[in-house]
């Protein structure tokens, strides 16, 4: 069972991360349809995903979960307090894609890094192939601040990588 409840949106549950849950990160990690579009770099042994466990789920890490079950992961990483900006990351479970989980858990974390955390802006970067990761943070209001081209190898050749960014005044312009 995922850790604790900490964040609730209305098809999901964002909870800790717990060493129980090292399986189904190891899981995602490895499957085709998610590392692709990440550019994990290599396959990954459950050893290896357990010795960056803390360093990887610690801070603003969340199991997206639905009906107490994981189908992703959702981060804010990177935040630095002094500039005041992180990077979202987000996966869902090629099972699990296409109903909202990930723009849900995208939306709840935005909000608690805007609302809990010393930040002003949120960004992502995204493989140029990566086409729904793309329309999700478009969707979400971020705007592409730049293209870093030819940036990774990944997959046989060179990648574009998106650069998109999210200002907390954007995200609440009436606030």
């Amino acid at each position: 069972m995922p850790g604790a409840a900490y964040l609730e949106g209305d098809a999901i549950t964002l909870r800790t991360v717990e060493r129980e849950d090292v399986d189904f990160l190891h899981e995602m990690i490895n499957d085709p349809e998610l590392w692709q579009g990440f550019g994990a770099p290599g396959p990954r042994s459950r050893a290896e995903v357990e010795e960056r466990f803390e360093e990887q789920n610690g801070g603003t890490a969340f199991l997206i979960c639905r009906d107490e079950e994981p189908v992703g992961r959702v981060r804010l990483v990177d935040v630095d307090e002094t500039w005041g900006n992180a990077e979202l990351t987000c996966y869902v479970a090629p099972d699990a894609q296409g109903r909202g989980f990930a723009t849900e858990a995208c939306e709840l974390v935005v909000d608690y890094g805007f609302d809990y955390r010393p930040i002003t802006k949120v960004t992502a970067r995204v493989f140029e192939s990566n086409e729904a990761s793309r329309a999700l943070v478009e969707k979400l209001g971020f705007t592409r601040e730049g293209t870093f081209r030819n940036h990774v190898f990944h997959g046989g050749r060179e990648l574009d990588l998106h650069v998109y960014g999210l200002l907390e005044a954007e995200w609440r312009p009436d606030a």
